[in-house]
């Protein structure tokens, strides 16, 4: 459900940008653009629609570069709609959040991400993208809690112009609220409302990193627009997912930008300064549901740290099709643990860095089952 209006007042010109980027109020539109840059990939086009927003007139290599940026998201809305005929995939944040920015605005998006109910249509969604766009990067994650796990599956492919822009990357993930893995545990699925879901995955967000210009920028579009979700929806979805406190954070570091977005309503700000407060007091009472970092896994073993419900990730070792496999097998060999997935065997590992004689002792491990004429069939890229 949407309100019968925006939840307050949105306003993005060069002269908000500027001092969200922190330059001086008379910095030049080259300037902003520059100082856009190092923000994110992408970023610049952002400020670029404003200026053009703001009566500037673009060139035509500002023109292109808006364009590319327009036709990044187009490419990402064409793996989605493919996405969810395969595998019942949907879009979370991207060019989700990309349609609530009004024209000329264009929001820069690194990467697509994409929900899915489960493993096996993961695994469908990955078969379906690989086949149609031929990434060369495929690498997975594994959550497991006891007999339930959740994976995250990255492909990437150089995008049209890959000199100037960065690889498209699409996650197809079996979950989007990971938590922090200590006070906030895995929350499945995400809001039916997509104005609630981005949101929400906004401000899950904050369990990697602080928040910043485009966040600020994106919940303030969300919350300025005439469609804006229902303030009481927001607030219920806040409480559920356990999410208030960096909900309120986010909507109060929006506000905090110059003239970016005004206080909402207060039928959205008491309502989640309540709920934010009370989740604040549930985390300082409960029980760590995962050990703090370095509490016995510093060692990177794989079986412990999946045991202790933290993540793990998958090295691609080589392309392979299981038929007759649905979800991947965990699979221990004498030096480590492998995932059998149904498009590739990956190595699983619990550092960043892998010890070469590992990696080697996995690639002779499945040589040695592939000599022994194993039921497995494998093709160049089948995935």
């Amino acid at each position: 459900m949407m309100t019968e209006g925006p939840l307050a007042r949105f306003t993005l010109d060069l002269d908000n940008l500027r001092a969200m980027l922190g330059l001086d109020e008379d910095a030049t539109p080259r300037a902003v653009v520059r100082a856009a840059r190092p923000v994110s990939p992408g970023f610049a086009a952002v400020a670029l629609s404003v200026a053009e927003a703001d009566g500037h007139t673009l060139g035509s290599g500002s023109r292109d570069e808006v364009s590319r940026a327009r036709g990044r998201i187009a490419r990402y809305e064409q793996v989605a709609a493919a996405a969810a005929r395969t595998g019942a995939a949907r879009v979370v944040k991207g060019p989700s959040l990309a349609r609530w920015y009004p024209r000329p605005l264009v929001r820069s998006m690194c990467d697509l991400d994409l929900l899915v109910p489960d493993e096996a249509a993961l695994w469908r969604v990955v078969r379906g993208i690989a086949a149609e766009y031929s990434p060369d990067l495929l690498y997975v994650s594994v959550l497991a809690r006891g007999p339930v796990r959740d994976l995250v599956a990255t492909l990437c492919w150089p995008a049209p112009d890959p000199l100037l822009d960065a690889d498209l990357k699409i996650e197809v993930a079996t979950l989007v609220h990971a938590g922090d893995l200590r006070h906030v545990p895995v929350r499945a699925g995400a809001p039916t409302d997509p104005g609630v879901a981005n949101l929400l995955a906004l401000a899950e967000e904050r369990f990697q990193h602080p928040f910043g210009v485009k966040d600020a920028i994106d919940v303030a579009v969300l919350l300025g627009s005439p469609d804006a979700p229902d303030p009481a929806e927001v607030v219920a979805a806040a409480r559920e997912y356990l999410l208030a406190p960096e909900l309120l954070e986010l909507v109060e570091y929006a506000c905090a930008r110059p003239r970016l977005l005004t206080e909402p309503a207060p039928a959205l700000m008491e309502p989640l300064r309540d709920a934010a407060r009370a989740e604040t007091e549930r985390r300082a009472g409960s029980t760590p549901v995962t050990p703090a970092d370095g509490d016995g896994d510093g060692d990177g073993d794989v079986r412990r740290r999946m045991a202790l419900g933290l993540p793990v990730h998958g090295l691609h070792l080589r392309d392979a099709d299981h038929p007759g496999r649905q979800v991947a097998r965990i699979e221990d060999f004498d030096s480590g643990v492998l995932l059998r997935a149904p498009v590739a065997d990956f190595l699983l590992v619990g550092q960043e860095l892998v010890d070469e004689q590992l990696y080697r002792a996995a690639l002779a491990f499945l040589e040695k089952g592939r000599d022994a004429q194993s039921t497995d069939r494998e093709e160049d890229r089948p995935w």
